[in-house]
């Protein structure tokens, strides 16, 4: 019995796990632009990322799918939001990279992804200075050309497009040999 509960669950459970994997579609989009952006704007925490073998999608997953919600406090994450009513997008991009570089010194100590990661959500906790993390958001991380953002989009939604297609050719291969 359990078998034939297990039998017809799986192909649910997969496709469940499929629709979950594609609902998150624009945050692995835009997790991918910020590791790319990380990489051409921050090269030290790029290179220490590297080391400890992780990237900034790693480190920071609830940044962009909160929209900063459960990260920063929320005079911080309003002042954000103003800044994304007026600015569009990319000011997530930009918070993400002023909250690398604010913190870089310690991203730079961190021995671990786990300790990176604590570190991380522990300090932006208590950051309440939303002029200094705007100030490096808009000053502090340079130019970001929309076209060039756009550019360094439709490059990541291509790798997230293949990944996705690699997941789903993978579970069509289990749900296959589960019947």
């Amino acid at each position: 019995l359990l078998d034939s509960v297990y039998g017809l669950l799986t192909p649910f459970l997969l496709l469940l796990l499929l629709l979950l994997l594609q609902g998150a579609y624009g945050i692995k989009v835009e997790l991918r632009v910020l590791d790319t952006l990380v990489a051409k704007k921050l090269p030290k925490v790029s290179t220490h990322l590297a080391k400890l073998e992780t990237n900034s999608t790693a480190v920071t997953p609830s940044w962009l799918s909160s929209l900063f919600t459960t990260t920063l406090p929320a005079e911080v994450t309003a002042r954000i939001f103003d800044c994304l009513l007026l600015e569009g997008s990319k000011v997530l991009q930009r918070v993400g990279l002023a909250l690398l570089k604010h913190y870089e010194t310690s991203i730079c100590a961190a021995s671990h992804p786990a300790q990176l990661r604590k570190v991380l959500d522990s300090r932006a906790a208590r950051l309440y200075d939303a002029e200094s993390l705007l100030g490096t958001a808009f000053k502090g991380v340079g130019a970001m050309p929309t076209a060039v953002i756009a550019g360094v989009r439709s490059a990541a939604a291509a790798a997230v497009d293949a990944q996705m297609e690699e997941q789903r050719r993978r579970l069509e291969l289990i749900v296959c040999r589960t019947h």
